[in-house]
């Protein structure tokens, strides 16, 4: 989906708006026009992938609990099938990083952003109940653009960024709940956090400097994927 379509402006005004603001939202208006970037079905053959042949090449698995952050990747430790749907049901929200391998449809998503804001990549969140385990109050080194996908979830936003102050000192500028559709757009630095009101996925995509290494990998990984998955 291109820009103008998904902010439901022209370009020129969203440059206006991004250099006036520090966060705004894009209403979805009841139009679930997320719905086809990542479904339930497809976080279950996600989760249930784990042991296969090929996972490890697969988005890395985080998964947020009451004593910090679990990284696959980084784990000298790997938890086995059984622990992870053990964290899911017990709360835990999980995010899939880099997560454009995922599907055509968001990894199209990142090609249309990237025209204008050079490499990025996109992050999946996952919860499945009211009150899910997330991340603290925090802020993102690059702007954000937060799609919600399934389910409802509350956004805090702040007045102050990382430069203003630290975390425990900021103070809430709006508490807006994201619904399927809504867009939310988060500029550098702002500190923010979440609350889930039930089951949810939300996607945002963020940018890095330009890379010069190219993306054909993209391509060769998609068709292995869609080997394997018969897409």
């Amino acid at each position: 989906m291109k820009l103008p379509e998904l902010l439901k402006m022209p370009m020129s005004e969203f440059e206006k708006a991004r250099k006036e603001k520090p966060w705004f939202v894009v209403k979805g208006n009841g139009e679930k026009r997320f719905k086809d970037y990542f479904s339930w079905k497809e976080a279950d053959q996600y989760l249930n992938g784990y042991g296969l042949s090929g996972h490890e090449r697969m988005p890395q698995l985080q998964i947020i609990h009451d004593k910090g952050k679990y990284c696959h990747k980084k784990a000298k430790t790997k938890l086995q099938k059984r622990e992870i749907f053990d964290h899911w049901w017990k709360g835990n929200s999980f995010v899939l990083t880099l997560s454009e391998f995922l599907n055509k449809t968001l990894w199209k998503q990142c090609e249309d952003f990237e025209e204008f804001f050079g490499r990025g990549q996109a992050n999946i969140y996952m919860s499945s109940k009211k009150d899910a385990k997330c991340f603290s109050i925090h802020a993102d080194t690059t702007e954000n653009f937060l799609f919600h996908v399934r389910g409802t979830v509350r956004w805090y936003i702040y007045n102050e960024t990382e430069y203003d102050c630290k975390p425990n000192e900021a103070t809430v500028d709006r508490v807006i709940d994201l619904e399927e559709g809504d867009l939310l757009w988060l500029s550098p630095k702002l500190y923010h956090r979440v609350e889930t009101l039930g089951p949810r996925i939300s996607i945002s995509f963020h940018f890095h400097a330009p890379s010069s290494s190219g993306r054909f990998w993209r391509e060769e990984w998609l068709d292995w994927i869609g080997d394997i998955n018969g897409r």
